[in-house]
């Protein structure tokens, strides 16, 4: 798992990055430890901006060391980050969280990896409401297959995966569904390095 560190004050993520690393896991910033938050790595000579650099993101996670009503300068990433429907977790002073509505988990020191991989793998809501209204509209005309589909869809790297379920009796939709989910997304997230749409069909109980 690729995981972007954000901190709202210099060095208040450095238990989280130990502990993920420990776990295995690959750690990146907007902010090299040191610099000042402007400007952030997407204009500078290098690094490169970890969101759009091979193989992307697979959450961000936010230490905030005290529970600023607003983002500081060293939070920035944030933004960039949920604008691509990537998962956001909150460590620490998780209290008036200016990106509370945009948080898909909070952690306390103790648990910021299972929280990242939790997230991580968890459905993104936004992409998800794109993909099942584009799964309703194709399927307008039977509304009886309509009522029982289904679509999920998550991140994998720098790709997303969607999955459409439909009854195993609904014949000849499963490619006007690929075609048509993976252009929905798109609509929404143009980041991503691939879209990848799966149609499984199964049984009506």
């Amino acid at each position: 798992m690729r995981v972007l560190v954000v901190e709202s004050d210099p060095h208040s993520a450095d238990r989280a990055v130990a502990d993920l690393r420990e776990a295995g896991h690959e750690t990146v910033r907007c902010h090299e430890p040191g610099r000042a938050a402007f400007p952030c790595n997407a204009l500078r000579d290098g690094p490169d901006c970890p969101l759009e650099s091979a193989p992307g993101v697979d959450v961000v996670l936010d230490s905030r060391a005290h529970p600023y009503p607003r983002p500081t300068p060293f939070e920035d990433g944030v933004s960039c980050a949920v604008r691509r429907s990537i998962p956001l977790v909150i460590a620490g002073a998780d209290g008036l969280n200016p990106f509370e509505k945009w948080t898909t988990a909070t952690a306390d020191d103790e648990s910021v990896v299972d929280a990242c991989e939790r997230a991580a793998a968890a459905p993104i809501k936004s992409l998800t409401e794109v993909a099942r209204a584009k799964v309703q509209q194709l399927l307008s005309s039977h509304p009886d297959l309509a009522a029982s589909a289904d679509v999920v869809v998550t991140r994998s790297g720098g790709r997303l995966e969607a999955e459409v379920i439909v009854p195993e009796d609904a014949e000849g939709v499963e490619a006007s569904l690929a075609v048509g989910v993976a252009g929905a997304i798109r609509t929404r997230d143009r980041w991503s390095q691939q879209v990848d749409v799966c149609v499984r069909r199964v049984p009506v109980s």
